[in-house]
């Protein structure tokens, strides 16, 4: 077999046990071809590394350890050249992307749904309520049947804590537009999580891409002091 055949099967995780000895016997013995393999196994080494520090050391350590020498034909070195700024490009993408996250990435990065502090669950009760039910399904993760329970919830006994956990609830099924006009009917009231609600709508309008309306909360929440204001202050330098 073809040494190029060899080292794409190689690569690909493929070679029989045949294919593997002759692999084996090329790698021990041609010194060309070793070099090749570990050069391709240095490019998979960069495209799974996580972390930018590691990127760089990595391609340092390859550009060091792997430099064409002259006796290498023009088409290989042409060959290294290429793939040596695949890697580049792919390092530069991922730096700029890590340093300028989307509105979206922000979100993500930083909503958690708020735990349930006014109703707590206890486990084993065979008869439940419609609130216990509620709960138990924001808890569980159920939110569709949440956003439910606390909309007929809210009709019939007017607590605004209800407004907030539905729209956490909305934010978990990725619903920001539905969720924002009850975080801010939420925030007029005097419920004791309604200070909450100030960190939610700055996350619901980044949800949206709305990053005016979102850093005038956290801008907002870091003055006052309000909860989560650390975690605004850090936000908020991410996306100025």
């Amino acid at each position: 077999m073809k040494k190029d055949e060899l080292l794409e099967k190689y690569l690909q995780d493929a070679l029989t046990k045949d294919e593997r000895i002759e692999f084996d016997a090329l790698l021990a013995n041609d010194t060309e071809f070793k070099e090749e393999v570990a050069f391709h196994d240095n490019v998979k080494r960069v495209a799974e590394e996580d972390h930018d520090d590691a990127f760089k050391a990595m391609l340092s350590d390859f550009e060091a350890e792997h430099q064409p020498k002259k006796v290498f034909r023009l088409q290989q070195y042409s060959k290294w050249l290429v793939a040596a700024s695949v890697i580049l490009i792919a390092g530069l993408t991922y730096v700029l992307t890590l340093s300028n996250p989307t509105s979206q990435e922000l979100f993500a990065a930083n909503f958690q749904p708020y735990e349930n502090v006014v109703h707590p669950i206890v486990r084993g009760i065979e008869e439940q309520d419609q609130k216990t039910k509620a709960f138990i399904a924001y808890e569980t993760g159920d939110y569709e049947l949440a956003v439910s329970l606390f909309s007929e919830l809210y009709e019939k006994e007017k607590q605004p804590y209800y407004l907030f956990y539905k729209a956490n609830a909305l934010l978990k099924l990725e619903k920001a537009n539905e969720a924002i006009p009850l975080l801010k009917e939420h925030l007029k009231t005097k419920d004791t999580l309604s200070e909450k609600s100030t960190w939610y709508l700055a996350l619901a309008y980044l949800k949206i891409d709305d990053k005016n309306n979102a850093q005038l909360l956290l801008e907002d929440i870091i003055k006052s002091k309000k909860y989560k204001a650390s975690e605004a202050e850090k936000l908020l330098g991410k996306f100025k």
